[in-house]
Order: structure tokens, then C-alpha cells, then sequence
């Protein structure tokens, strides 16, 4: 009975192994790259039907968590494809008090985009419009860099000159995390655009408006423009200038740069249509706000810059020639101090001297012999 129960428990033990290693080969470049952990859940059909009604629904399989590489190696497609897909499956969410919300979700998936200060594989939910994505020939997703141009100008408006970055984009899933009890997902989709600077830095109007929140737990100032019919709300606010009701022109000062309501200094910026006069701070499982590209791009004038987009294809090729060039300019230093350190070759030249050639006793001219003299 005892041999039986070894040998049980030791194939059990086997097959923990096994799968642990296949889920080890999948976080390796290959797989899809997250930005935290990747985890591998198989919800019942009962939870699945529970999430489309929008019923909280706890997983019954368990999920394996394991540690993937940094984002910087990106694998380009074995079917090079030139169109965008809309990826629809199952996906765990994690709201801000750990409870698990499963769902099903259609996103673009693996797109290549700035967040929080690096370029990082994240979803995209699909209802950000298709003409602010891109893919390249070799399959990499990536943000269309208009995107690049449009939340450049919404930067250099907040802040009043051209200083700060943008930390994260409007439909991004967010952060990938554990819920404490082995359980990953996301935390949510995106809501709006994050731009960070430094605490206390000036914050100023994007568009001009009346203002329809002045301040509450969340640090929101909300501005209504009547021009194009929409609320453009920024959240952490600190040191609020503005009150409710005041009528402010674009470029006006609003508030300092803050984190009230949040983890971290930084200032987020959404967009509705119509006239609102609260925030909804909290992520959620489905975007609920607008698309604030085509009326920053109307308001503020963007041109398109022309820039290339930054995929993950194109910034492994850039990494190649980066390396290239550093190997090229490596060796081109070695052998230079290798030819500073060898001693010079001392070159004896003894033509034309008394010494002759060197290899033997000078040959003495022999004196001319006189013809003889006649009788």
C-alpha cells in the first residue's frame, strides 16, 4: 500500500513539473510578452456565462505564475500579416479591492506603446479606432504615430512648454497584477492619457471652457467646451486655482501637479462628450470614455510630423545596429592601442656610408695601372 502511494504521489509530482516548465517556455521570447507575470487560467463554461452577464464569478482552476523577461526583446510574427486583428476571449480583471471580474473582451492585442517612461507589449481595447494603430510587414503592432504628435501637443499645452512625458495611452490595458492569493489579470482599461512631470508643476487649461468641478477626493478639475461638446477632465490635481463656474480661456493656469486620490504624482487627462461634472476614477473591465484624438487634434492644430512608428520590429532592428556600430567601434579602439603599445621597428639604413651594405670589409679601389711607356 505504501509503494503505492510513493509511486501516486511521485507521478503526481511529475506531471507538476511538466507543466511547470511549459509554462516557463511560454513566458520566453516566443510567447507573448507581459509587462509583470503571465498566468494560465481555464475558467469553467458556469464562469463564463457568469462574466458576459456581468456577474463576479471566482475561477475554479488554478493559475501558475511565473516571471517573464523585461519587454525589450519583442518577437516579430511567423505569419507577417499588414492588417490589424481584434483578438475576443476570456480575460481576468482585477479591480482596486482584489476581487476578480472575468470577461469577455475584444482588444488588439500585443501593441507596442509607451508606459510609464518604456515601451512595453500591452492590449489595446478595440474601441480605440483603428486609424490610431498600426502594424508593420512584420506583424508588430504598435500606437500610429500620430498619436505620438497629438499627445505630444495635449503635453506641451498642460504644462505650458515642452517638458514632461507621456507616461501612458487612452485605451491601454493596465497594469498586470496578483490579487494576493495566485491569481493575475489586469487592473483595468485605460481611461484616459497620463502625463507626468514633477510635483508641483503648473498646470494649465488644454481647451478653453467652463469650469464644472473644482476639486474632490480625487484632486478633478473638469472643464466643459461648448465648441466641440465635450469635458476634459484632469485628475490629482493639487493646489486647485480654478472654482466652479469660473469661464476659462486655453492656456489658463488650473492647478499644480499632484497625487491626490492616486499612487503617484502625475496628471491624468480624459475626454467625455457633454457636459459632466464628476470623474470616474476607477478603472474598469470596459472603456467608458471618448477618444480624445480627433478633437485634440482639431483644437490644437497637429499636423502630422511624419515620424516613423516605433514598433517592436523596428526598435530590434535598432538595437541591431546599435550593437553593430558599438562592436565596429570597440575593435577600431582595441587595435589602436594595441599599435600604441608595440614598440617602433628601428630601420637601419646604411647605404652610402663608409660601412657599405654591412655584410662584409669594405672593398678597397685598387690603384690604375699605367700603360707602358714607348721606346
Amino acid at each position: 500500500m505504501k509503494k503505492r502511494i510513493t509511486a501516486a504521489l511521485a507521478a503526481a509530482s511529475l506531471l507538476l513539473a511538466i507543466a511547470a516548465c511549459a509554462q516557463g517556455e511560454a513566458a520566453l521570447p516566443g510567447a507573448r510578452v507581459d509587462t509583470s507575470v503571465t498566468a494560465v487560467s481555464t475558467p469553467s463554461g458556469a464562469q463564463t456565462e457568469a462574466a458576459q452577464d456581468g456577474v463576479e464569478a471566482e475561477p475554479e482552476a488554478q493559475t501558475v505564475e511565473t516571471p517573464t523577461p523585461e519587454p525589450v526583446e519583442a518577437v516579430v510574427a511567423e505569419n507577417p500579416k499588414d492588417t490589424l486583428e481584434i483578438t475576443e476571449e476570456y480575460r481576468w480583471f482585477i479591480s482596486k479591492y482584489k476581487s476578480i471580474r472575468g470577461r469577455t473582451v475584444r482588444y488588439y492585442d500585443d501593441v507596442y506603446a509607451y508606459n510609464h517612461g518604456e515601451y512595453y507589449l500591452t492590449p489595446f481595447d478595440s474601441n480605440v479606432p483603428e486609424e490610431y494603430l498600426t502594424v508593420d510587414s512584420s506583424g508588430t503592432y504598435a500606437v500610429a504615430p500620430i498619436v505620438l504628435d497629438i499627445t505630444d501637443a495635449m503635453r506641451v499645452a498642460l504644462y505650458g512648454g515642452d517638458v514632461g512625458e507621456v507616461s501612458m495611452l487612452y485605451g491601454q490595458y493596465c497594469e498586470r497584477q496578483g490579487d494576493g492569493r495566485g491569481r493575475t489579470g489586469f487592473t483595468g482599461v485605460h481611461e484616459g492619457i497620463d502625463f507626468t512631470c514633477e510635483p508641483g508643476a503648473a498646470l494649465f487649461a488644454i481647451l478653453p471652457g467652463e469650469v464644472t468641478r473644482a476639486g474632490d477626493s480625487n484632486g478633478t478639475v473638469a472643464i466643459y467646451n461648448a465648441e466641440y461638446d465635450v469635458t476634459v477632465l484632469y485628475l490629482h490635481c493639487e493646489e486647485i486655482e480654478v472654482r466652479r463656474g469660473d469661464v476659462v480661456e486655453a492656456g489658463a493656469y488650473i492647478a499644480e501637479e499632484g497625487k491626490k486620490g492616486s499612487g503617484g504624482t502625475y496628471t491624468h487627462v480624459e475626454m467625455r462628450t457633454g457636459r459632466h461634472t464628476t470623474s470616474n476614477p476607477y478603472r474598469n473591465t470596459i472603456l467608458e470614455s471618448d477618444c480624445p484624438y480627433p478633437v485634440m487634434q482639431a483644437a490644437l492644430g497637429v499636423v502630422e510630423s511624419g515620424r516613423q512608428p516605433v514598433t517592436a520590429a523596428a526598435v530590434m532592428e535598432a538595437q541591431r545596429m546599435r550593437e553593430e556600430a558599438e562592436a565596429a567601434a570597440r575593435a577600431e579602439a582595441e587595435a589602436a592601442q594595441k599599435a600604441a603599445e608595440e614598440p617602433p621597428i628601428e630601420l637601419i639604413d646604411t647605404l652610402g656610408t663608409d660601412e657599405g651594405y654591412g655584410f662584409a670589409e669594405p672593398t678597397v679601389t685598387p690603384e690604375p695601372t699605367l700603360p707602358p711607356a714607348a721606346e
